[in-house]
């Protein structure tokens, strides 16, 4: 049993090397978490607010029917959205507003001249949604409930375009993109 105490020692040492040594790998620190969501403020220059939405419009695949995806989707031009706010007290504003998407499938509209005090709860954000309302392809006009589109109407996202301009406080929002898909589709193998 003496005989092998020094070798016992030895293999004790090297394990104990092998398991604190690198070799040259180091392990990557963790990254930071996200930004918290920005909280939307109103403008203390102006209170003539101008919201615009943009948005995209696809023709969703065969492929992916009956899911959410949109792999393989074609831009759908002449697609018709409505955009819908509530006002103050939660009822929908007259000024809705209706766009055409173009030949890439992008939509923007405009809303009237308002302020944020008009809005639902002081924000664009949580009173206004998107809702597809025509398809100019017959082949391709059935509304998906990608991004709530079809039913509830899709959410607003704020990704931070604001701007002044000639009196009034511009924003931008974005929706998430909408889908029509084929009416009729080929049988999945």
């Amino acid at each position: 049993m003496a005989d092998f105490l020094p070798l016992a020692i030895l293999f004790a040492s090297l394990m104990a090397a092998g398991a604190t040594a690198n070799y040259g790998y180091t392990t990557p620190s963790p990254s930071p978490p996200p930004p918290p969501p920005q909280q939307y403020t109103p403008p203390a220059h102006s209170d003539k607010l101008l919201v615009k939405v943009e948005g995209m419009v696809y023709c969703q695949s065969c492929a992916q029917r009956n899911t959410h995806s949109l792999e393989g989707a074609k831009p759908l031009p002449k697609a018709e959205v409505s955009i819908i706010c509530h006002d103050a007290k939660n009822r929908a504003m007259v000024r809705c507003r209706q766009a055409v998407s173009n030949d890439n499938g992008y939509f923007l509209a405009e809303l009237d001249e308002t302020k944020v005090t008009d809005f639902y709860m002081g924000d664009p954000r949580k009173a206004c949604y998107v809702r597809l309302r025509a398809s100019p392809d017959i082949e391709c006009n059935n509304p998906t409930n990608i991004n709530y589109s079809s039913i509830e109407g899709a959410p607003l996202r704020d990704e931070g375009k604001r701007w002044a301009d000639h009196g009034y406080y511009n924003i931008m929002y974005a929706t998430g993109p909408l889908a029509f898909r084929p009416a009729i589709c080929p049988p999945k193998h």
